[in-house]
């Protein structure tokens, strides 16, 4: 079987959320994709974590790569990060490596940074100096000279002039950057590497209404925070980025004083795409009260239109395989995790502020501040998650995860993603 083909399920699990074992010791991809599907099955109320090798198998990333990055839509950044002719930022998603450039057409475009002649990557030099964006009139490959303009297509090639091959090939465009489909939905770039993907928006229609007040397309980026690889599946940290509960420890002085745990609202859908939270301000962290509702502190001005329940809270939308994004009444939020092998990854948060805010007096200020509150929470987020893969060798963790509070119910609803995309089964 090839593997692209989705894997049958034959219920290998025992029913009390552990795995039942094989001949060698540990599970086989079939048997913890088993798994997922029989978790995925139960209702919230018998939701449960899967245990050490949905986390530590490296068949069962090879599948997920094939299934899910493959052929999933993928975030990379937003539009105003690319916002000129020439503008480009540069990604490695699972081991592709693509750049998104916007063409003199205005068009936002991704294609493939490995050069269709001899396999160079055309960014080799950004990368190495560790430019993940920039502008070009057009990109010329750095081993043998072939150039390509910001539409993909093949502008030079010097010295070719006795192949054949080299012209009959070009004159059927057989040598411009490989594209791949890209969509732009409220201000988000996302990419998807396979030509027969469906279209984007339409999985989030439920969504319409909820963010419409936040006018996303007009928010610009401020920072970002660009973390070091972390060694530690992407899993994990997406299971910790998707749920609050974990505020009352992780960050029980960093975030527990301004959105306790408790009064997070996770009970919202119970959709395959997505997520959402409404993070909720604590009464004593408030600057007020308008209209029986608490409002939420601020550090700029809060967006125009909002109603005082949008200001008493943050939302945490979550889009997946891999972001999440965070508006609030004056900061925007958003991060992303890409796997870089089974075992690590990289994380990226971008700090986006409303376009009229811009020329706020105090903004450097605030720019600074908000990135030291955000580099805390990252350490903190850092040495949970590291600390669980530390573990995940442990005969204790190979048995069986704990029952989900309604607070990680968003892992619960992952666990139907991951049904869906490795076996092909909606549950």
């Amino acid at each position: 079987m090839a593997v692209s083909d989705f894997v049958p399920v034959h219920g290998n699990g025992n029913g009390n959320g552990a795995l039942g074992g094989s001949r060698n010791g540990s599970a086989s991809a079939q048997e913890l994709i088993d798994l997922i599907v029989e978790h995925a099955s139960r209702p919230m109320e018998e939701a449960q974590a899967l245990p050490a090798e949905y986390y530590t198998s490296h068949a069962l990333y090879e599948l997920e790569v094939e299934r899910i990055f493959k052929r999933d839509w993928l975030y990379v950044c937003r539009t105003d990060e690319v916002a000129e002719p020439g503008d480009w930022f540069a990604a490695e998603i699972a081991g592709e490596p693509l750049v998104l450039v916007r063409g003199k057409d205005r068009v936002i475009r991704a294609f493939s940074r490995v050069c269709p002649h001899r396999f160079m990557d055309i960014l080799r030099e950004d990368r190495e100096e560790g430019r993940e964006q920039g502008h070009a009139e057009s990109f010329v490959c750095p081993y043998h000279s072939w150039s390509f303009n910001t539409e993909g297509a093949l502008t030079g090639a010097p010295l070719m002039n006795r192949s054949t091959l080299f012209e009959r090939e070009r004159e059927r465009g057989s040598y411009g950057l490989s594209e791949y489909a890209t969509e732009v939905w409220n201000g988000f770039v996302f990419v998807n590497f396979d030509a027969n993907a469906g279209p984007l928006a339409p999985r989030f229609a439920e969504l319409e209404d909820v963010l419409a007040p936040y006018r996303l397309e007009e928010w610009k980026l401020l920072d970002r925070l660009d973390w070091p690889e972390v060694p530690a599946t992407w899993k994990l940290a997406m299971d910790n980025g998707r749920e609050c509960y974990h505020h009352q420890g992780a960050h029980k002085e960093s975030i527990e004083p301004l959105w306790p745990a408790h009064l997070v609202d996770a009970d919202t859908t119970d959709s395959e795409y997505f997520y959402y939270h409404r993070m909720f301000v604590d009464p004593n962290g408030a600057t007020g009260e308008e209209d029986g509702h608490y409002i939420q502190p601020v550090v700029l001005p809060p967006l125009d239109g909002l109603t005082p329940y949008q200001r008493s809270h943050s939302l945490l939308v979550g889009i997946y395989p891999t972001m999440w994004f965070s508006p609030g009444p004056d900061v925007l939020l958003v991060a992303k995790w890409w796997p870089t092998g089974p075992d690590s990854h990289k994380f990226d948060l971008a700090v986006c502020v409303h376009e009229s805010k811009l020329d706020h007096p105090d903004l450097e200020t605030i720019r600074a501040e908000t990135k030291e509150w955000l580099h805390q929470i990252q350490l903190e987020d850092a040495r949970m998650v590291m600390g669980i893969q530390s573990m995940l060798g442990s005969d204790r963790a190979k048995q069986r995860g704990g029952a989900l509070s309604h607070l990680e119910r968003p892992m619960w609803t992952f666990q139907k993603y991951m049904a869906k995309r490795l076996a092909g089964l909606d549950v």
